[in-house]
Parts: structure tokens; C-alpha cells; sequence
């Protein structure tokens, strides 16, 4: 039975554990964890911006072309309680469906109402991408 050399053993190792994601993609934890501080801070940007706080072409980076043309169409139009005062985002959640992408949902206030909100985020190469939104 023939003998495999140190370095062919090491080049067939690492050709077995890459799975075709970027390096910097990372675990599933560490792209939760990613996920979960991008979906934060864009979903509070996405209500700034739908409060009027914050111009829609700050989120240019942020969120995909179809994503930022419906966020300034909102932020146009009149919003439910928008009367009641700034939106504040009071809960979050992150669940990963692939190792690159995460359905985000949560809720924020408005005074006493409570409205919520949804969408969906993806790593690209040049980092994590609002790809869908939408305000329930």
C-alpha cells in the first residue's frame, strides 16, 4: 500500500475542509454573532432613516439597490404612529438559514405602540448586505 508524503497529506487536509465560503466568513457562531451586529445597526440606521433623523443615502453600503429604493419610498410616505414620537428598536432576532445568510425580525416602539419589522441580511465579499425589508 503505497505511502502518502507529509505534503500531499497537508494539501488534501486543507482541500477537504474548505467549503467554498470566503475565509473571512468564519464559523457559524462568529457569523451569527456578525450577523446579528449588522442586522442591529442597519435596522436602527433603517428607522432613523424612516424617521427622517437620518438621509437614506447613508444606507447606500448597507443595503441592496431594491432595499434602499423602498426605504426612501417609506420614508416619504406617511408612516403608522410616526406622530407618537422617534421609533426605537426595543428587541432583535437572528436566525441563520445558510452559513452566509440571516432572516432578522424585530420590534420597535413608537410611544406606546409597538410595531415590528422584518428582513433579511448576506454576506458578500465586501461584508454583510440588507437584501430585504419590510416594516409589519
Amino acid at each position: 500500500m503505497p505511502t502518502h508524503s507529509g505534503s500531499a497529506t497537508r494539501a488534501a487536509d486543507r482541500r477537504a475542509r474548505h467549503d467554498g465560503r470566503l475565509p473571512s466568513y468564519g464559523t457559524d457562531g462568529e457569523t451569527g454573532s456578525a450577523a446579528s451586529r449588522f442586522a442591529e445597526s442597519s435596522l436602527r440606521l433603517v428607522l432613523e432613516v424612516l424617521d427622517g433623523r437620518r438621509p437614506a443615502a447613508q444606507l447606500r453600503r448597507l443595503a441592496a439597490p431594491s432595499v434602499l429604493a423602498a426605504i426612501e419610498t417609506l420614508a416619504r410616505s406617511p408612516q403608522p404612529g410616526r406622530a407618537l414620537g422617534p421609533a426605537r428598536l426595543t428587541k432583535l432576532g437572528v436566525e441563520l438559514t445558510e452559513p452566509n445568510t440571516a432572516e432578522v425580525y424585530g420590534r420597535y416602539q413608537r410611544g406606546q405602540r409597538v410595531f415590528a419589522v422584518a428582513g433579511c441580511v448576506v454576506l458578500h465579499r465586501a461584508g454583510w448586505q440588507l437584501t430585504a425589508f419590510r416594516v409589519l
